[in-house]
Parts: C-alpha cells; structure tokens; sequence
C-alpha cells in the first residue's frame, strides 16, 4: 500500500472530488501530480490479436465513445496539480479517439495544457508521430469534411447526433498551435 497512489473503480468522468487530509478544510483540485487516463475506446488497435474484434467492428465505435473519452481526460486534467503530467492512452487506431481526443483537451484548455514532445523519454521505443489530418465518417464509409455536413438533413437525425465538432481535425492556424505529432502512436 502507499499513501501516494490512488486506483479506483468508478465512473472515472464523475470521479468525485478527493479532499487532501492536514490542511483546514481540506484541499481539492489539483491533487496528483501524475493522471494515467486509459479510457475506454473501439479496441481497434487489438485485432491483431483478437480476432473477434474484426466481426464486430464499425466506425460507429469511435463516434459513440468519443465524448466519454474527452470527458474522462478533462476529469483527468481538473485532478491534475498545475506541472504534472498526464497521459492518454487508448488501445485504438482511429485518430477520432485519438489525436481528436488531445485537440480538443488543447482547445478546451486555451493554453492551459501543453503537448510534450516525450521522443526523448523513450528513446528507444518504436512509434510513429501523431497525425495532423484524418478523415470522419459512417459505418456507410461515408465521408464529412466537416461537422456542418454531418448535420445535413438527409444524415438521419440518429446519426446526425453520434456527430460533434471535436471529432473534425484542427484547422491549419490551429495547428500552428497543437503539435499533434507529438502524440506517440505505438504499434503492435
């Protein structure tokens, strides 16, 4: 056991608030230094090795959990002391769970989160860089180029609500600000 560790299981989005003992009244935000966030995702990135994922995937996967993904990492970041470091991490493929995922905590955040470059903690660890650009679509294989498209009338009404503005790739002057190839995308 160690005081200096906290493992839950509970609805990490609605992780309640912890109160730091010693200090009148207790403390609240900004509690850990380090926030591990391995959210739940489609499980792309394991069919590799588990078969059975091929016959139940679709794109539909990334689209319903996306916003469960940002609200788990947003609750990671209000836990987060003011210089710790958080990481986030999924078992997909698919840059919606992604890259999409850390924009839209850098857009959220105005400033206040930065995206390390970690390439020369792990020096020697196989990866590609994140990616800057990806494409939104349906389990049609349908593509949006842009939130507004998925918002169109002849989108079903169903299918227009999976879709949020978060889930598009960043703008070109957003990227001057967001260095998503700083995400490190590990393959099998």
């Amino acid at each position: 056991a160690s005081q200096h560790l906290v493992v839950v299981n509970h609805k990490a989005q609605k992780l309640p608030q912890v109160v730091r003992g010693g200090s009148e009244g207790g403390a609240h935000d900004g509690l850990f230094d380090r926030v591990l966030c391995d959210v739940p995702c489609s499980g792309d990135g394991t069919l590799r090795k588990d078969f059975k994922v091929w016959d139940k995937w679709t794109p539909l996967f990334g689209l319903r959990i996306h916003r469960l993904q940002e609200q788990i990492a947003m609750r990671g970041l209000s836990l987060l002391r003011v210089g710790g470091v958080m990481a986030y991490s999924t078992c997909s493929f698919n840059p919606i769970e992604d890259e999409a995922v850390v924009a839209s905590l850098l857009r959220r955040t105005r400033g206040a989160v930065e995206l390390v470059d970690a390439s020369a903690m792990l020096p020697d660890l196989k990866r590609g860089p994140g990616f800057t650009a990806w494409k939104v679509i349906d389990e049609a294989l349908r593509e949006f180029a842009t939130f507004e498209d998925s918002q169109k009338s002849s989108v079903p009404k169903r299918r227009r609500a999976l879709f949020l503005p978060s889930m598009w790739p960043p703008t070109k002057k957003e990227l001057k600000k967001m260095p998503l190839e700083r995400c490190l995308r590990l393959y099998p």
